[in-house]
């Protein structure tokens, strides 16, 4: 939970540079790129950051009160304290940046997605991760003309070195075995092309190349305003829709200091937790269908359930446009708590029943139970939510950081030892129950009153011409929420004016990808698509 003496403490150490300013609640320090990596060193060997969660640049030219170009924020998490931490790094384009891969594995993508994006040029030789090596604009430019995407060559395999002195015996390699996964395969679940080197049995490397999309969301949300990305980011992950608007409408309002009505953070959190329940059973279906069993369609009618009583609340199947800046939307009807009650004992029964039977089959434990992550493997490459989880580490933004009113409710968090897919599994069947226990603690508590903030109670107009009223702070903001696959949020950036200058999505997704080859090292190919399903991977959660 986060303390505000440890706030405190740390701000005290950090304070000593002049540079230094606290803002929402979180640290914050701009240095020069000469600097960047001394101060990396002593944040995480002494002050207990330990995890990066983001790296984020912006086009500050004729922004800010310099003559600076550029702007990388890389945001860090102390898991221990809950603090966070942002380093904004100004910078002249043609000025080179430190890479600090040596210290943040993990940083790779988050390097190379920037280096795409803005032109940005790193002390290490990069292979681009979205648009093919012909492109040659920058879209997250201010001045950038955007083009059509030039055409990705065709997917070559590596080749494989032989011994050419027949008389000597074969390299070892000359055993190993290429094989390409294209995005319809099913080994690649629809989520991106793969290339998979096995032994010739089992796993050993992958290439992954998530560069298919191209839908620009980051840069479009640029040339919205508040309302509209409201609707926008709810697309990301249409499983667990209510996530991403109500993770966009929160850090408006921790920027804002809006305080929301108690009847309003119970709805939301009933929201998030109906999506949480969703996802996992989506999930869960993926598992099982993966593994040709039957059960993934008991799966799928529990999650029509689901969607039901969200359809009877709000009008859409998933849940699309419950939020809105300083509430929500809709007052749950009349009726919908009975019907959540009737629901409720359904899946309950259900849901366990389900669990019996695959549990006890040989099959569905052997398939799931190879492919061990260490918690140190998780750290190092900043996964979060249930596959954290499993590995060990127990963290939850809800226990942690204590949103709405998450703190005063009972609930668990799961947590397994070795990080097999069998666990992620099981950590998503406990997380459904705990769910459940949540949501009907907040009905039996439900509070009463208004359902929007009364400043912000306007029609869309009125509500816009209010914002741009607003004396807006200059500068970051980030603000996280645990969404059903880990953390997801959003690095935003203003420069006084009510529209984003820079909107950065966070998703868990973009890490989970990346640390996919560690997940299915050693695992033989029929094993690949339900350890890859138990991730949770969603393809638009990997589109920048």
């Amino acid at each position: 939970m986060f303390n505000w003496k440890e706030f405190e403490k740390t701000k005290v150490i950090l304070s000593q540079s002049s540079s230094y300013y606290d803002f929402g609640s979180q640290h914050n320090v701009i240095i020069r790129p000469i600097d960047l990596v001394r101060w990396i060193e002593m944040i995480r060997e002494d002050l207990g950051f330990l995890t990066l969660v983001e790296i984020s640049g912006a086009d500050i030219r004729g922004i800010f009160d310099n003559d600076y170009d550029f702007n990388l924020t890389y945001h860090f998490l102390n898991m221990g304290s809950h603090q966070r931490l942002n380093i904004h790094v100004r910078f002249f384009e043609n000025e080179i940046i430190p890479s600090i891969i040596e210290l943040f594995t993990h940083a790779d993508w988050l390097e190379r997605e920037q280096r795409e994006a803005f032109g940005i040029k790193f002390s290490r030789p990069m292979k681009n991760l979205f648009y093919n090596e012909n492109t040659s604009h920058y879209p997250l430019r201010k001045d950038a003309v955007i083009s059509s995407w030039g055409e990705n060559p065709e997917p070559r395999l590596p080749t494989i070195e032989k011994n050419p002195n027949k008389s000597e015996s074969p390299f070892p390699e000359e055993a190993f075995e290429w094989k390409l996964f294209d995005i319809v395969s099913p080994q690649a679940c629809g989520l991106f092309e793969w290339q998979v080197c096995f032994d010739p049995l089992k796993v050993i490397k992958s290439n992954l190349n998530v560069g298919f999309y191209h839908e620009g969301l980051e840069k479009l949300l640029e040339k919205k305003d508040w309302q509209q990305i409201l609707h926008l980011v709810d697309k990301i992950n249409l499983g667990s829709a209510p996530t991403y608007s109500i993770a966009w409408a929160k850090t408006l309002e921790d920027l804002l200091r809006i305080k929301l009505p108690e009847r309003a953070q119970a709805i939301r959190i009933v929201v998030l937790e109906m999506a949480r329940i969703a996802e996992h059973l989506t999930v869960m279906h993926e598992i099982t269908y993966s593994l040709g069993m039957d059960e993934h369609r008991l799966f799928i009618n529990c999650r029509e359930k689901i969607y039901e009583l969200m359809e009877k609340y709000c009008g859409r199947r998933q849940g699309l446009g419950v939020a809105r800046l300083g509430g929500i939307k809709e007052d749950l009807p009349h009726g919908w708590i009975v019907e959540y009650q009737s629901v409720y004992e359904i899946i309950f029964k259900s849901i366990k029943t389900i669990h019996r039977s695959l549990i006890s089959q040989v099959k569905f434990r052997e398939s799931l139970s190879t492919g061990e992550v260490s918690a140190q493997t998780a750290l190092e490459w900043g996964i979060s939510g249930p596959a954290m989880r499993a590995s060990g580490l127990n963290f939850d933004l809800r226990k942690s950081q204590g949103f709405y009113f998450y703190q005063d409710i009972d609930f668990d968090i799961p947590v397994g030892i070795h990080g097999t897919a069998y666990e992620r599994y099981l950590i998503r069947f406990e997380e459904i129950f705990q769910s459940f226990r949540i949501i009907t603690q907040v009905i039996d508590n439900l509070p009463l009153g208004e359902i929007v903030n009364s400043d912000f109670d306007k029609n869309y107009l009125d509500l816009k011409n209010y914002l741009r009223t607003l004396n807006l702070p200059r500068g970051w903001q980030y603000t996280g929420i645990e969404s059903p696959n880990g953390e997801a949020g959003f690095l935003v950036m203003f420069d006084g004016k009510a529209d984003p200058l820079r909107v950065k999505i966070k998703t868990p997704s973009f890490a989970l990808a990346q640390a996919l080859p560690h997940f299915i090292h050693g695992m033989q190919e029929a094993q690949i698509n339900s350890s890859l399903a138990s991730m949770g991977i969603r393809r638009f959660e990997l589109d920048r």
